[in-house]
């Protein structure tokens, strides 16, 4: 099975579907992505915990920079 993804631009409110791509391959140029492994038996509960991780994560800025990610502080 293929992971499965979704993706946005910067400055995307997110608020219509239109606002994303999703997929199996690669975004073809969307800045941000998540991506989803098939077969993880994961749950809606799981993903909106991940992403509040996910939040606290760049919301941490030792955390992003100690990763070397390349985004604005």
């Amino acid at each position: 099975m293929a992971d499965h993804f979704v993706s946005l631009n910067r400055g995307v409110s997110g608020f219509a579907q239109t606002d994303f791509t999703t997929g199996t391959a690669t975004t073809a140029g969307d800045q941000i992505e998540l991506r989803i492994k098939d077969g993880a038996s994961l749950t809606k509960k799981d993903v909106v915990l991940a992403l509040e991780a996910f939040e606290r994560f760049f919301n941490t800025s030792p955390w992003v920079a100690y990763a070397g990610f390349d985004v604005a502080l």
